[in-house]
Order: structure tokens, then sequence, then C-alpha cells
């Protein structure tokens, strides 16, 4: 048993929630922080500690926040891919980071975990590219690479001078608990909603390793660097064609055509392709790629369980 206590920002989101259920499992104690306006179905069912606010209030996180406490993962974050957003997403990405890691060197943390994403890269369509590749994010018009790649590079800044942080880039996450990206899409598809998917292809990792990487991250990881979590490099259109068939209903069919309730940064994700290798954290921190087919499974069978998709 660790024995261990860990602040977790982002609790009630889905790798909130996942890594707060893994941490307890490990035997952490967990303080689980989460917004007023979030959603507890699932959080609240797990063992921890749970405080109320936003991240960007310093006075709040300064309460919040222990003394010396072992670790702080940072898994707060806006995915928002439509422009209408920006304001607020750069709020919680960048004013948001910037406060939590500025409290968190004031209490003396042990480790500073960062959920970061593979999108701080940019998009290298076609490109395979690891933790060495450089970014164009500020060169593509998608405000979530942006503001996540402004986020990491607080967390790196701070690392070299002082803060003993770690930052873990999830390609696409699958599994239970999503009821914001692949969720949305596995009922879009089922219900025939969804008719066409870009060209492009993504690279996806199941959310229990990305659990896991979190903890070998803070366990092992090592200060100022970044691991890329992925494993499977699919296009979209096998990601949807696998949901069609665990979910009995026909494909949409690939297009480059603008789908019209796809925002514009939804449609140029989608028709991109990128590639990401995670040989570092296979590495150093022991993470398991998994086939997609495996994490479309697992997420679909949570999702019948908890009656979001017809049993």
């Amino acid at each position: 048993m660790s024995g261990k206590t860990a602040f977790v920002t982002g609790a009630s989101g889905f790798i909130g929630t996942n890594l707060v259920k893994r941490l307890g499992e490990a035997g952490w104690r967990v303080i689980a922080m989460h917004r007023e306006t979030s959603d507890l179905t699932y959080l609240g069912q797990l063992p921890a500690t749970f405080v109320v606010g936003d991240i960007g209030d310093r006075a709040f996180l300064a309460k919040a926040m222990p003394e010396g406490v072992d670790a702080v993962f940072h898994v707060a974050g806006n995915v928002s891919f439509d422009s209408s957003g920006d304001e607020a997403q750069t709020h919680a990405n960048v004013a948001g980071t910037r406060a939590v890691v500025e409290v968190a060197k004031a209490k003396n943390v042990g480790r500073f975990i960062h959920t970061s994403t593979g999108a701080v890269f940019g998009l290298h369509d076609g490109v395979p590219i690891d933790e060495t590749a450089p970014s164009n994010a500020f060169e593509i018009p998608v405000n979530y690479c942006r503001t996540k790649k402004m986020a990491e590079d607080i967390v790196l800044e701070a690392a070299a001078s002082g803060l003993d942080a770690v930052c873990v880039n999830p390609g696409n996450v699958v599994g239970p608990y999503d009821r914001v990206i692949w969720g949305p899409f596995v009922q879009a598809i089922a219900s025939g909603a969804l008719k066409t998917v870009g060209t492009g292809g993504g690279a996806f990792c199941h959310i229990d390793e990305t659990a896991k990487a979190h903890i070998a991250a803070c366990e092992r990881g090592r200060r100022g660097e970044r691991y890329i979590l992925a494993g499977a490099n699919e296009k979209f259109s096998t990601v949807a064609r696998i949901v069609a068939e665990l979910v009995g209903v026909e494909a949409p069919v690939e297009t480059s055509a603008r789908n019209p309730d796809a925002s514009d940064e939804i449609h140029f994700v989608t028709n991109q392709t990128q590639i990401m290798l995670c040989d570092k954290a296979v590495r150093e921190l022991g993470f398991k790629p998994v086939p997609l087919r495996t994490m479309l499974e697992d997420l679909c069978a949570w999702m019948r369980q908890e009656g979001l998709l017809p049993a």
C-alpha cells in the first residue's frame, strides 16, 4: 500500500475519474478537486476527499492543497474543439495551469504530474513523431493545441526552476467513463446520426494504461521529461468501422467533405493523420499499448452497462 496523498485537479472528468480510481486501488489517499457544476455520478462512488473550486482561483488552491503533499496530478483541462469557446479554454488551460503550478511550488509538493496531450506537438500530417518532434501548435487553427502547448511550457519552465514536474502526453484516450469525446462518438454511430468521418487518423491509448502511466510517471518519471502515451495509430474510418461492428449498424463513410454539424476545428483535425510513437513511455514507465478493438470493446461494454447503449 502506498500511504501517500495525491491532490488531483479535474477529478470528475474522464481521465480524472479513472486516475482517482487507480490511485485508490494503489493505496493512495486522494483529495479530488472538481468544479461546483461537475457531474459526480462516477467520481462520487470512489473513496476520496472532495474539494470544490476553480483551478484559476489561487486563494482556493492555497487552502485546498496541503503543504508538502506527495503528488499533485494536474488533470483539469478544457478539450473543446469549437472556437466559440476559445476564451474559456484559454483561461482553463493556460491561466488555470499557471495558478496550479505556482501554488504547487509555494506548497513544496513532492512531485507534479501534468496531464498534457499529444496535441502539444500540433499536427504533422502522416509523419511519425516522438518526444523530440518540433511543435507546430501555433501554426494550425486549433486553440486546444495552442493552449495545451502553452500550459505544458509553463510546467516545463517550472521544472527547470525547481518544481519536480513530469508531463504525460496521451493521444486519443478510449475507455470507460468517457462521456465527452469517444462515448458520444459511439452513440452517434449507434443512432445513425453520424454518416461520415474524415480521411485522417490518430493515435489511441487505453484509459487504464493511461491512468497507470500517470502513477508510473510519479514514481519513476524523470523530472522535466515528457512521455507520449499511444500505441495504436489508426484511421478514423477504422475506428468508425469497428464501432459499427460492435453496435451492429452500418459504418459511416470516409470523406474529406465538410460535415455541417462539425466545427471548423473538428473538420481540420479529422482530415489530418497524427502518428505518435510511445517507445519512451514503454521503456521508462512500463506503459503497455492496447489494440484499438480492445479499447472500443471496453468502452462499449461500459456504455451498455450504464444504459448509454442498447443492451
